[in-house]
């Protein structure tokens, strides 16, 4: 037995079989943050935390990818974790109550995006009356709903903002709902000639920042926070935002 644990030290460091698992939480299901075959930017950003130098294999951060009422119950339950993206005004006090939030790490918007060929800029509920509004299922548009519930406004629903993208393209609804950070990565990937239109006033402006719970322990919040706050001058993160096409998403956000 002396022998074996000897072998393994000396295969394994005693730092590495000793790094603490550390839980890292995402709810995002679509590009950047999510991708089926290719990894999306959680899987790279947690990569990123394993392999930063201040870690030195003292954590091993363990991404999970969750529906969104799974992740709920895992904050509600108070268990010690890292979710990543998150955005404060998403997430009712009783879940978060204690929780520490790192500064933001980008800064997102809720863009409406329109064919070239018919161009909608959003200047209110009103300016949306009569037309067939794509989003999503299960998000939430508290500005429209009124209007959504009256029948002013036609909304189409699918599961992804990609379905959406090519609605719009086959000009099958006349405005769709996007986040910036989807819209900016599908302009890489699927549609880079894509014929749209973005309104110059979106529908809201959200931070994405990384949350702890509170029953993560003091010192690995503290590592969270210092490493997060370095990132802006991290060229490996600077060269994860341009593979995703979000370098022009820099946080907080601006002012519209």
């Amino acid at each position: 037995m002396q022998k074996l644990m000897l072998l393994l030290l000396t295969v394994f460091p005693l730092s590495i079989l000793a790094a603490e698992p550390v839980a890292v939480w995402a709810y995002q299901p679509s590009p950047p943050f999510a991708s089926g075959q290719n990894p999306g930017l959680s899987e790279a950003l947690v990569q990123l935390l394993n392999e930063h130098p201040t870690n030195q294999d003292r954590y091993d951060f363990q991404l999970t990818q969750l529906p969104r009422k799974r992740l709920d119950a895992r904050l509600e339950d108070k268990e010690p974790g890292i979710l990543l993206w998150a955005t404060p005004e998403f997430f009712p006090e009783r879940l978060t109550a204690g929780a520490s939030w790192t500064r933001p790490l980008l800064c997102d918007i809720q863009d409406f995006v329109s064919h070239n060929d018919k161009p909608v800029d959003y200047d209110g509920p009103k300016s949306l009356h009569g037309l067939r509004l794509g989003g999503v299922l299960g998000h939430l548009y508290r500005a429209l709903e009124g209007d959504i519930d009256k029948g002013l406004i036609q909304r189409e629903d699918v599961h992804n903002d990609l379905q959406n993208l090519n609605k719009l393209l086959n000009q099958r609804i006349d405005v769709a709902l996007m986040p910036r950070s989807s819209r900016l990565f599908f302009s890489l990937t699927e549609v880079p000639d894509a014929p749209l239109h973005v309104s110059p006033r979106p529908l809201y402006v959200f931070d994405r920042h990384v949350l702890m719970t509170a029953s993560l322990p003091a010192e690995t919040t503290q590592f969270v926070h210092q490493l997060i706050a370095d990132l802006p001058h991290s060229a490996r993160w600077q060269t994860l935002l341009r593979r995703y096409g979000l370098q022009e998403m820099s946080a907080p956000c601006p002012n519209y």
